[in-house]
């Protein structure tokens, strides 16, 4: 076989699995590797739009030629009409060979990666017919974006390996969801198209940031102690660093006498320690519209993910928590420590991909019954079209609604995501589950949740209230200005809709009275206004603008 190396820059993202592998996986596969056996046909061989045209023109042509009784005339007419049969007829015979061909799908490298890296993506083909396959295209068909494409030739009795880099601009969860494969006819005037799925999840993580690039958002003049930390707070304390030999005053620890030293000198001396601190962060990041604007991969929220995660993975023995905000609080995690805490944030981070909330998408419940229901009949083979009129609706309603009569049953629908959905409970997706995703009803919630889980992308909303920003981040700051909460507060954002002196300007204002040390990381690529920068200083925050990379 021969095969070609494409590329493609996908978007969206779940998890879920696909086709069991089974005993008889080929050898060298990894055991995530996924079969894609089982072909679904889209239909008889169809017409390329060249052959469309041949049609109509041997059709006018014979008419012509009928009209005028010209026999010349009517035997091109005829010809090209034996063309187009001939071109359907090699390819419906090609539609049957790829009954034949049994493909494998894997990421030897592994399904995690860092994003602005490639995934080598591997498909195993196996072609098992004695007739040869010429000028296949194969497409695979990945969670949104662009897929790779190769063209192949499979001899009779054959194995071969494609192997496809694939580049993923966005940390996420994405997930590939299976192979198209299309045979072309005579003179590629007739084409037949055969799916194989073949659902592959693959996680890309945050791109860890520059030591030099996240130490300055780092410092600071120290925190409350809590408990022991990893981190020098630049006071007299009790940890277990030298400070200095001072004098003794009275109420000093007898402990920290320096015996030694009192003796060389003759006067008591005490040890001064510096006192090893956990900072209490909160990182708080807008992911309105005006944050997901820019080239793909590069917007303000890409390197807000990017900046986040590195200052979590850096300071992951101290207490950082993470709030994401719109016009309201999307998922707020309270300062913590430890991996598993890590974990949970840079999971939350990489959920930002894939937002299905019906107050921050822009697609309606109609469009969304039909995107759930057409991928479910492609991705699975499950019939759930209607097979005759809505009886409960009238019949000029419905040809409003529905004029080609593919209304679904949203009854068989609505019971196979709820089937998926309490299986996907029971593998490990409950921080899916537990968010809070309003909708009007119970089916619009759960397709959501499935479009989620199954990396159906969902456009976020292009624009909102005009007040978003504001209400947003004065619920954002609310539980970090309540007592207990975090020390430091890390604004990660554009600032546009801040107002020179709206709730969000005086709730900043209000860390200062709670003794909160502030920094705004301002990501737009303008700086930030005369007015956004007064707010932050009348709050004695720091205001650090970070431009995008020319």
């Amino acid at each position: 076989m021969t095969s070609a190396a494409a590329s493609a820059a996908p978007s969206g993202g779940a998890s879920s699995a696909g086709l069991a592998a089974g005993d008889d996986r080929p050898e060298g596969l990894s055991p995530d590797a996924v079969c894609a056996a089982i072909g679904r046909s889209s239909g008889p061989p169809r017409l390329t739009a060249t052959g469309r045209a041949l049609l109509v023109g041997a059709v006018g042509v014979v008419f012509a030629a009928a009209t005028a009784g010209h026999v010349a005339l009517l035997a091109v007419g005829t010809g090209m009409l034996a063309l187009l049969t001939a071109a359907w007829l090699t390819t419906r015979g090609a539609d049957r060979a790829l009954d034949t061909l049994e493909l494998w799908v894997d990421t030897p490298e592994g399904a995690t990666r860092t994003r602005d890296g490639e995934v080598t993506l591997r498909v195993r083909l196996i072609q098992r017919g004695r007739r040869p396959l010429r000028d296949v295209q194969l497409a695979v068909r990945l969670a949104g974006g662009h897929p790779p494409r190769a063209l192949l030739d499979a001899p009779p009795m054959a194995e071969a390996d494609l192997d496809f880099a694939v580049h993923f601009p966005r940390a996420g969860h994405w997930r590939i969801h299976g192979v198209e494969l299309t045979a072309s006819g005579l003179f590629d005037l007739a084409h037949a198209r055969r799916y194989r799925p073949a659902e592959l999840p693959i996680n890309i993580r945050p791109r860890r940031r520059p030591a030099a690039e996240v130490a300055p958002l780092l410092a600071r003049r120290g925190a409350t102690r809590d408990r022991s930390g990893r981190h020098i707070a630049g006071r007299a304390g009790s940890g277990l660093e030298l400070r200095e030999l001072r004098e003794y005053v009275p109420g000093d620890p007898l402990k920290t006498v320096a015996w030694k030293a009192t003796a060389r000198r003759r006067r008591p001396l005490v040890r001064a320690f510096e006192e090893e601190t956990v900072r209490r962060m909160q990182l708080l990041v807008d992911i309105g519209p005006s944050m997901r604007s820019g080239p793909e991969g590069h917007t303000p929220l890409d390197r807000a993910i990017d900046l986040c995660a590195t200052i979590a993975e850096r300071a992951v023995h101290d207490r950082i928590g993470l709030t994401t905000f719109d016009h309201r609080i999307y998922g707020h995690l309270r300062p913590a420590g430890g991996r598993e805490h890590l974990q949970r944030q840079l999971h939350h981070l990489m959920d930002l991909a894939r937002v299905v909330d019906e107050d921050l998408t822009e697609i309606d419940d109609a469009e969304l019954l039909a995107r759930v229901g057409a991928f479910v009949e492609a991705q699975e083979g499950v019939a759930v079209r209607r097979n005759g009129p809505d009886p409960w609706q009238p019949r000029i309603a419905r040809t409003l609604v529905d004029p080609l009569a593919e209304l679904y049953d949203v009854g068989a629908l609505f019971a196979h995501v709820t089937r998926y959905l309490a299986v996907e409970r029971d593998r490990g997706h409950r921080a899916l589950f537990a968010k809070n995703r309003p909708a009007r009803e119970t089916l619009a919630a759960r397709l959501r949740l499935f479009c989620a889980l199954r990396g159906l992308p969902i456009s976020y909303r292009l624009s909102g209230p005009l007040d978003a920003f504001e209400t947003g981040l004065v619920d954002a700051l609310s539980p970090t200005l309540r007592p207990g909460g975090a020390d430091r507060i890390l604004l990660f954002s554009d600032l546009r809709g801040l107002e020179p002196d709206g709730p969000a300007a005086r709730a900043l204002r209000l860390t200062r009275a709670r003794k909160k040390e502030l920094l705004v990381v301002a990501l737009g690529a303008e700086p930030p206004e005369a007015h956004q920068v007064a707010s932050v200083r009348a709050a004695h925050g720091r205001l650090v603008h970070l431009p995008p990379p020319i």
